[in-house]
């Protein structure tokens, strides 16, 4: 967010609550996450299944708490980011089911660390299979859209505005 939409945002404590709870993104970052994601769809059932495999020697714990093979769970985490690049054209639609996903992953015991982990181990499967095509550009859209939708995920914007409020 750029220093001038901060100061604007900030002047408005209703426009704070709402810009916290939303996934914002510019349209550079939209484009180059679509254009990204567009280059893995040819091997998309590799790339959730290499994502996983990360996953579970980044954290072995996974393995029992998702309980399925790679593969399958690969396909059905490859349609929920084509969901999310999809619905990045109607922001307003993402981020009340990113907000019942996360609720219900809450409520089974999923933490700001288990997202942040699955994070990296997404970064690293973008860079293996986009290779010198994912550019620092490209790295740091990726990076704020997980941002937000950790925070989105984890109910840190209700904490935040329990806090403030």
């Amino acid at each position: 967010m750029s220093a001038v939409s901060e100061a604007r945002t900030a002047k408005s404590p209703n426009r704070l609550a709402r810009s916290r709870a939303e996934i914002l993104l510019t349209a550079e970052q939209k484009r180059l996450i679509r254009e990204s994601f567009v280059r893995l769809e040819p091997a998309i059932d590799l790339v959730g299944q290499l994502f996983y495999l990360k996953l579970y020697r980044l954290d072995p714990s996974f393995r029992d708490r998702f309980g399925g093979d790679p593969e399958t769970l690969g396909r059905k985490f490859m349609a929920g980011v084509k969901l999310t690049i999809v619905s990045l054209k109607h922001e307003d639609c993402l981020t009340p089911i990113i907000k019942l996903l996360g609720l219900r992953q809450r409520q089974l015991g999923m933490k700001v660390r288990d997202y942040r982990m699955m994070s990296k181990a997404w970064m690293w499967t973008l860079e293996r299979s986009l290779d010198k095509s994912l550019t620092k550009q490209t790295k740091d859209a990726w990076t704020v859209l997980l941002g937000q939708i950790t925070r989105v995920l984890s109910g840190s914007d209700a904490a935040l505005l329990r806090s403030v409020g």
